[in-house]
């Protein structure tokens, strides 16, 4: 009984030095600071097929709550490949240390080779989180919805992606 005592001693006293050894406080959301996010992601339509998008976003954070963003995405479907463009913007809010929720909004443009579109432009919604693993990295999740000609439902994604902040 006593090694066993000893033993959970030690190991609540190693987690606890460690927890204290690797803390740290993101350095990423603040005013001036710039964000770049790569990662790949598949949609799941209304119509049509899945497709796969590899994503590519720039941040520039106005305040310490505010990221102006502009973002391009590459994505094939049904054998065809189609290109994005989105400026837009992210709110953040309940900032802690190591996981930063926010909510944002973008315009797009994209290739009108989709369904042979008359229009090619609409509005994305979305949420997401950085969820901090040092100072300047994080792993962000996102999901959201895009609206074609900003009214007719789109698609709707959920995106996981690397975030490097500077």
């Amino acid at each position: 009984m006593k090694k066993l005592r000893k033993a959970l001693i030690s190991i609540l006293a190693m987690g606890v030095s460690l927890s204290y050894a690797s803390s740290f406080e993101q350095n990423g959301v603040k005013e001036g600071n710039n964000r770049v996010s790569i990662g790949l992601y598949t949609t799941i339509p209304d119509e049509g097929d899945d497709s796969v998008t590899f994503y590519g976003t720039y941040g520039y954070f106005y305040n310490d709550n505010v990221e102006l963003s502009l973002a391009s995405t590459i994505t094939t479907s049904g054998g065809e490949t189609f290109y994005w463009l989105k400026p837009g913007a992210n709110y953040y809010f309940l900032k802690n240390p190591t996981l930063t929720p926010y909510i944002g909004a973008s315009i797009y443009y994209f290739d009108s080779t989709i369904d042979n579109a008359d229009a090619d432009y609409g509005s994305e919604y979305h949420v997401g989180a950085h969820k901090f693993f040092t100072e300047d990295m994080a792993i962000t999740g996102e999901a959201g919805s895009s609206f074609y000609e900003f009214d007719d439902y789109l698609q709707s994604y959920i995106n996981l992606y690397l975030t490097y902040f500077f």
